[in-house]
């Protein structure tokens, strides 16, 4: 009988090991939906925040873009790559990602050596209260650049609602911080 109970503790040991590392593993949704949060938050309280993009990544990064998801059909990765070489034409990559779930966002993180890390939430529009919306930098009267330079992602955050987890929460990047009044 202990022969048996014994047998049983490596199984137990390796399901514990294995929560752990999967628990471990990436909390960028829970610390971006943390910082939206506690940002709306402060934005009631004081009538402005900020949130600097880079102090909930764990790696090196150079730029990002986010692709918001859709709340009826995938975004189909074909329109993804298409999207990403299209906004991003000064490097030249053959970029292969998958298809968007409904109700998802991805963020697309662009490293020094050019290569792209993918951090997929849930959706910011449908799916979270507060919802978020980026303002994106323009290049021009009427165009929009998406994607944002790692300085540019030190948004200024205003909300449209005084009362916390409702409304959105509206991130500035630096290149609009001229533009923003309060």
């Amino acid at each position: 009988m202990a022969y048996l109970h014994n047998s049983k503790l490596p199984i137990y040991i390796l399901a514990l090991t294995a929560l752990t590392f999967l628990a471990s593993c990436d909390n960028f949704e829970r610390r971006f939906y943390e910082k939206i949060d506690q940002g709306q938050k402060n934005v009631i309280q004081n009538g402005t925040d900020t949130f600097d993009l880079a102090t909930i990544t764990e790696f090196e990064w150079d730029s990002v873009i986010l692709i918001r998801g859709n709340e009826s059909e995938p975004y189909f990765k074909e329109e993804i790559e298409a999207f990403l070489q299209q906004q991003k034409n000064d490097v030249h990559w053959v970029y292969k990602t998958t298809d968007l779930p409904t109700n998802r966002d991805r963020f697309y993180f662009l490293t020094p050596d050019k290569k792209i890390i993918e951090k997929e939430i849930k959706s910011g529009i449908s799916k979270h209260r507060p919802a978020f919306d980026f303002v994106y930098c323009s290049t021009d009267g009427s165009n929009e650049r998406y994607w944002l330079s790692k300085s540019e992602c030190q948004f200024i955050l205003t909300c449209n609602s005084r009362k916390a987890g409702q409304g959105t929460v509206f991130m500035y990047p630096t290149c609009m911080s001229k533009t923003i009044s309060f």
